[in-house]
């Protein structure tokens, strides 16, 4: 199972993201978040196909249910599930990805 925190910044609201693998590039994802958006989109998650999620031309169905919600297109939830997803399903290795301010 993959386990990604995501502390989203000025906000203040941390989500966590589950991906248990499954079959066949799957994963059962499990989302919860202090974030009442990310709340909204959480309960729609379920197995997801990851190369469909990954691959697809235009906007895989995470990312859909990301905009039509999430009211800042900077929120890092939407690539924190993806990389969940991603290394759940063996296609990426777990690493820590980071923005840093240098000011």
């Amino acid at each position: 199972m993959t386990k990604v925190n995501i502390e989203s910044g000025v906000c203040g609201f941390c989500t966590s993201v589950q991906a248990e693998p499954g079959a066949k590039y799957t994963a059962k994802l499990t989302v919860e978040s202090t974030c009442p958006h990310v709340q909204k989109i959480a309960e729609n998650f379920g197995e997801v196909n990851a190369m469909k999620e990954l691959f697809k031309k235009g906007q895989s169905q995470i990312m859909e249910l990301c905009n039509a919600n999430l009211p800042h297109i900077t929120c890092p939830v939407p690539i924190g599930i993806l990389k969940a997803l991603e290394v759940s399903t063996g296609m990426a290795l777990p690493k820590e990805a980071k923005v840093s301010f240098n000011e």
